[in-house]
């Protein structure tokens, strides 16, 4: 039997049990705050201040699952490929072996987010012995940026993902090159992947939220096509759909008039010309100062999908030339980026940026495709670009 504490010790270790016993009752109860001030926020407005943090936990719950097949097609992203990509529409015109594509698209991903995602989806793999049949690596050169990085909501949202996805091994590589940075990372997985920022902006809401809103026309429009979408799917759609496998959808036969309203309201100049200026200044978009740490992140990313998959290409999703008019020394830069990309990795590129046949009226914005006719065009594109050759024509009076 140990011998009695010192009267000292036994005092230490009481305030050092009451104060453990606080700190996780202090945890306990922000914890319950933030469940019940999420469950008190509708999902898409929601999903707008997280920035899609609950698409990628959706999708974690679905791949084991999709890395057990041996036809998958995986088109991996940024909201770019979210917003673009129609798997059912690539398998309708893809030629060649059948495939079953998904669209792996997550908005606010930068390159470091994407080669931890990457990660997971190799490992699922690897775990199957399957491998993928194909892979398109999306490229998005403004998440990329020196300025991006600096942007004090995009590092966070990013922060928040990070945190869902990285492994104790992740932490301590961190902790190895910033202790800060690792310790923010673990504080934010402590909090059950919600960060202080988008806590703050989720209580703003509830709490300050104008009860009539901005743009009422715009609301009426999005609160009916999700009306029109409930009636279509009958089924609680979730934040990434297997059924869909993973593509989000508001353009259908029933939202159809709604939805064309709803791009006309989005697409005014003078609202394109706002969202053009907030993505300069958020994320240098015309002249494209690149992050080296970050692109050397995203080609991790690729070289590990790469290595799960039979085959591999790095695309770079259609511009909306009307307003992204890269200046020469930006054009310069992501041509330089590009190609040590493809020469590092060994992949090659689809480069679809310049291509003709989208024009403005495909987008929603001036960087993101829209449903009706944008995604529709891309897929198609995709397909034709990763088809096999067709089969020369043989018959009477072929030469």
């Amino acid at each position: 039997m140990s011998p009695p504490l010192p009267p000292g010790n036994r005092i230490a270790a009481r305030a050092l049990a009451v104060g453990v016993g606080v700190l996780l009752a202090a945890w306990a109860m922000a914890r319950g705050f933030i469940v019940l001030l999420e469950r008190s926020m509708d999902r898409e407005t929601q999903a707008n201040i997280t920035e899609g943090a609950e698409r990628i936990q959706d999708f974690l719950q679905e791949l084991p699952a999709l890395a057990a097949r041996e036809d998958a097609a995986l088109v991996f992203g940024s909201s770019l490929i979210q917003h673009g990509f129609s798997p059912e529409v690539f398998e309708a015109h893809v030629r060649g072996p059948r495939v079953t594509a998904y669209n792996l698209g997550f908005p606010g991903v930068d390159p470091e987010v994407q080669r931890l995602l990457a990660h997971r989806v190799a490992e699922a793999f690897q775990r199957s012995g399957h491998r993928a049949r194909l892979t398109v690596v999306e490229f998005t050169p403004f998440q990329a940026t020196l300025a991006r990085g600096r942007s004090a909501k995009f590092s966070e949202m990013a922060n928040v993902k990070r945190a869902m996805l990285a492994t104790p091994g992740d932490l301590v590589e961190t902790a190895l090159r910033s202790p800060e940075e690792a310790s923010h990372l673990a504080a934010l997985q402590a909090l059950g992947g919600n960060s202080p920022l988008a806590i703050t902006s989720m209580l703003e809401h509830q709490l300050f939220a104008d009860p009539a809103p901005a743009d009422p026309e715009r609301q009426e429009l999005v609160a009916r096509m999700r009306a029109g979408r409930e009636r279509v799917e009958q089924r609680r759609v979730r934040a990434w759909d297997p059924v869909r496998r993973g593509e989000a959808r508001l353009f259908f036969d029933e939202t159809r008039e709604d939805y064309l309203a709803w791009v006309r309201l989005r697409t005014t100049p003078e609202i394109l010309e706002q969202n053009l200026e907030w993505r300069v200044w958020t994320s240098d978009l015309l002249e494209l100062h690149f992050d080296e740490r970050k692109v050397a992140a995203f080609a991790e990313a690729v070289r590990t999908l790469a290595g799960v998959s039979e085959r591999t290409v790095l695309l770079l999703a259609p511009r909306n030339r009307a307003w992204v008019q890269l200046t020469p020394e930006g054009r310069s830069r992501l041509a330089e980026v590009v190609a040590r990309l493809s020469r590092d990795t060994g992949v090659p590129v689809v480069d679809l940026s310049e291509a003709l046949e989208f024009t403005p009226e495909d987008f929603i914005d001036v960087t993101h495709l829209n449903e009706s006719s944008g995604r529709p065009r891309l897929s198609r594109r995709l397909a034709e670009e990763l088809s096999p050759p067709a089969p020369p024509l043989v018959g009477p009076g072929t030469p």
